[in-house]
């Protein structure tokens, strides 16, 4: 009985590991990105300690910030970007607030009702957005480097506990760094070693009240990574490319103002997007066949 139980137990972790790497895989950086690169030059900015802006702590029991947000990367060449390096607590805020071990959830994410099973976001603390309000705004294109890997996410929302603490994100996103952790909203990954970046005024298209539009998150992603890991000397191409035309309505869609009626755009990385019936989105997602879509709205 003990052996029949494991099995079982192993086959779901394995397929929850599948179905997590298959949704990962429409966030993550291109190939052609220099991720080790990127991540190098943020590992030895951080051991200078150059142009620190803010410390805070990772933990609120943790007796001094230990966590620098550095600004040396703000004014290279055709791009913009905060850095830091971090563990990562798992934030249920949000329409899912009451996902398990999440005892104090808000309904409410800094900009709307985030959903933290689909969307991707991270959370910075609110005195940082304060302090540089003039180039930080909320939902920008946001980046994690975790066990080699990037990730594209959005700052969407905001820490401000007293002492405010450092490195946290989505449900989604941090199940999508440690898929075989076991995190929930009572469980984080406490090592600090995951580096973030924000490129404060990138703004990817297609974000909603509860869900965003993942294949523009991507876009933007891979454009601003490609112009960064050119500016730290990585390789790679200077140019940026100018997002594409909005699709006809016929059979492809960005966004629900491109559907009829009561239909919502469902949002693949792989397939054409297109319009379906409100109804048929189930927790914000959408199928085509055995591939998984997002619901722009609905």
């Amino acid at each position: 009985m003990v052996s029949r139980w494991l099995a079982f137990v192993l086959v779901v972790t394995a397929a929850r590991a599948a179905s997590v790497e298959k949704r990962a895989v429409a966030f993550e950086a291109d190939a052609s990105i220099n991720v080790a690169g990127i991540l190098n030059a943020a590992k030895s900015s951080n051991s200078a300690g150059t142009n620190v802006l803010a410390s805070f702590r990772t933990r609120e029991d943790v007796s001094n910030p230990n966590v620098k947000v550095q600004g040396d990367w703000l004014n290279l060449a055709n791009v913009s970007a905060f850095h830091f390096i971090a563990d990562m607590d798992t934030d249920c805020d949000g329409v899912y607030y009451n996902c398990p071990n999440n005892p104090s959830g808000w309904p409410e994410t800094n900009w709307g009702h985030l959903d933290a099973r689909v969307v991707p976001w991270i959370v910075i603390p609110q005195s940082f957005l304060d302090q540089q309000s003039s180039r930080l705004r909320g939902n920008a294109l946001s980046a994690v480097i975790c066990n080699g890997r990037m990730f594209y996410a959005i700052f969407g929302d905001t820490n401000g506990a007293t002492p405010e603490v450092i490195g946290e994100a989505s449900l989604m996103l941090a199940q999508t760094c440690f898929p075989n952790d076991g995190l929930d909203g009572g469980k984080g990954h406490d090592q600090v070693d995951v580096t973030y970046i924000v490129w404060g005024t990138q703004i990817p298209s297609g974000v909603g009240d509860q869900t965003i539009n993942i294949p523009a998150l991507k876009q933007l992603g891979d454009q601003q990574a490609r112009v960064l890991q050119s500016a730290l000397g990585l390789g790679g191409s200077t140019t940026t490319t100018s997002p594409p035309s909005t699709p006809t309505k016929v059979d492809k869609c960005r966004d629900d103002n491109d559907c009829s009626g009561s239909d919502v755009c469902c949002v693949f990385a792989s397939l054409s997007n297109g319009c379906i019936a409100q109804s048929s989105c189930t927790n914000e997602q959408c199928f085509s066949g055995s591939v998984q879509g997002w619901c722009d709205g609905g």
